[in-house]
């Protein structure tokens, strides 16, 4: 497809617009659903919100890729404590 319109590509930078509101949305309580029946009540969300972040981070960090940027790096360092062992 040398037009590039090719179906399975994927907009990260649109798609991360779009996590940014689903998160903003379940932060602010606006994607709770509340299911009653006679005096009980439950609360369902649509998405985990750890989730929608993860999903967020990576369409950020392939955006940035897109436009040619340098992504900061993630950093998983053990901590200093002591361990019993």
């Amino acid at each position: 497809m040398a037009d590039g319109s090719d179906p399975l590509k994927i907009d990260w930078c649109a798609r991360a617009v779009k996590l940014r509101r689903v998160e903003e949305a379940l932060l602010s309580g606006e994607m709770v659903t509340e299911a009653r029946f006679g005096e009980d009540m439950t609360r369902y969300a649509n998405a985990s919100l750890a989730e929608v972040q993860r999903a967020l981070n990576e369409a950020i960090r392939n955006c940035q890729i897109a436009r040619g940027e340098k992504p900061a790096r993630t950093r998983y360092a053990i901590s200093g404590r002591m361990r019993p062992y």
